[in-house]
């Protein structure tokens, strides 16, 4: 029989444990699916590699709820800099831990204390983006930015107000990671 983590698999993310339980992979196939649907700007800059790593990331960040809130904000914190060098805001995570969690939650209720960390760690990055501009700015630049590029990608005046806070909050270069 087929290990069902390997529906996460990724080769290029190291070798870390996924989930098997079949809830939580559905779960977190799901939640991938999805977050790149209402982001496309994943598959159109990352394709395929992208949504493979989007896989492996989601698994990792469900088995990280076994852990303490602490030990989950330092990874959070050391995957949105790697993350965020190379063109994804930490905006994106926060949507994405709040999908993850969403989805995590749905197919396993009775472990809904856990799930939440994700939500809570989505918190952080928000707060974060949050003490350098108020989420009505944010909403309105955003907006503005995209309705003058004819809603050519969805989400990417998203994608350029919070580079340019991420930057603001200590993660260097994450506009022209962006933009590049």
């Amino acid at each position: 029989m087929q290990n069902p983590a390997n529906a996460l698999y990724n080769p290029e993310s190291g070798n870390h444990p996924l989930p098997e339980d079949e809830r939580e992979l559905n779960a977190v196939l799901r939640a991938g699916r999805i977050w790149c649907s209402q982001n496309p700007y994943i598959t159109e800059r990352y394709g395929s590699r992208g949504e493979a790593f989007t896989r492996s990331d989601g698994g990792y960040l469900a088995l990280l709820t076994g852990f303490p809130e602490s030990y989950i904000s330092e990874q959070m914190s050391w995957l949105a800099g790697v993350l965020s060098s190379r063109g994804m805001p930490c905006w994106l995570m926060e949507l994405y831990l709040d999908r993850l969690a969403d989805e995590l939650i749905a197919a396993i209720p009775d472990r809904k204390a856990d799930f939440q960390k994700l939500k809570n760690a989505g918190q952080v990055f928000r707060s974060s983006r949050q003490a350098w501009i108020s989420q009505a700015d944010f909403d309105a630049l955003a907006t503005g930015f995209e309705s003058t590029t004819g809603h050519a990608l969805s989400n990417s005046g998203g994608l350029l107000v919070s580079a340019v806070c991420d930057e603001f909050c200590g993660l260097p270069q994450s506009v022209s990671s962006l933009t590049a």
